[in-house]
């Protein structure tokens, strides 16, 4: 009996001496703080949006006039100024007919197509007072088409002298419809994936196979030069980059009217 106490007794010691496993790390979000969970979003959703939109703006106009700055450091020497020219006059070269009216027709893809169903989407948008993703409509693919003028009248770069054929009178760099179709298909595609889910990499092989016919059209027609081309990519990925994430603290945070589908009860932003 008393070998049996003194066993339990040492055991209990034994176990109380001993090194205890650690216990698992708690994960605090504010380890990792997002920018979007920084005092000022919290406090002021609206005036953050606004400085998270002028910052977009801002880095995409940098980066843009950076690739320029590249391309165009020695006009007659530049190693991308003779790309630019060496792939253009080969698709002049070695263009046909058939392939002008093919890259013809996807070139409206960019422009008066992208504009009709731009139309169409914020006419639903209204239908359904959905304001907050009617603005965050406007402001995306009207941004980015208002960055792309400024853009334009900054470099004043001139058009490929084949343009004249197509009565191209705007500047060249960086190209509109690469970067308007970009931002506009870009957030169509971002909201079918956020709506349904399984159509995620089909909506990203479409828009790239989209995306990327339309700017080819663009140097195969010789209205751009490549380096239009790829600027506009560049800006018009940095800006739907700062749109979606804008959107996404706009969902999070509920601010401002929601559509009718929207069910969890909204907090009035400050």
């Amino acid at each position: 009996m008393l070998n049996h106490i003194a066993a339990r007794g040492w055991h209990s010691v034994a176990s109380s001496m001993s090194p205890k496993p650690p216990a698992p790390p708690k994960v605090a979000a504010s380890i990792v703080a997002k920018p979007t969970h920084s005092r000022f979003a919290r406090l002021h959703p609206k005036a953050y949006l606004g400085v998270h939109g002028i910052v977009g703006l801002v880095i995409a106009a940098a980066c843009t006039w950076a690739f320029f700055a590249m391309a165009d450091e020695v006009p007659e020497k530049g190693a991308m100024v003779r790309v630019d020219l060496a792939v253009t006059n080969w698709l002049q070269t070695h263009g046909t007919e058939k392939g002008e009216s093919i890259f013809s027709a996807l070139s409206l893809l960019g422009a008066p197509v992208l504009v009709a169903l731009l139309a169409i989407t914020a006419l639903v948008l209204l239908v359904r007072r959905d304001w907050r993703h009617l603005t965050v409509l406007a402001v995306t693919c009207g941004g980015g088409a208002l960055l792309n003028v400024v853009l334009k009248f900054m470099f004043r770069r001139a058009r490929p002298a084949f343009a004249s054929e197509f009565n191209a009178t705007s500047w060249s760099f960086p190209s509109g419809h690469a970067m308007d179709s970009l931002i506009a298909y870009g957030l169509l595609a971002y909201w079918v994936a956020s709506h349904f889910p399984r159509a995620r990499t089909p909506a990203i092989v479409a828009l790239a196979i989209l995306v990327g016919l339309i700017g080819y059209a663009r140097i195969y027609l010789g209205v751009h030069y490549l380096s239009d081309v790829l600027a506009g990519y560049s800006a018009g990925f940095i800006w739907l980059t700062a749109c979606v994430t804008g959107y996404e603290f706009a969902e999070r945070r509920q601010v401002g009217p929601g559509g009718k589908d929207e069910a969890s009860p909204r907090r009035p932003a400050r």
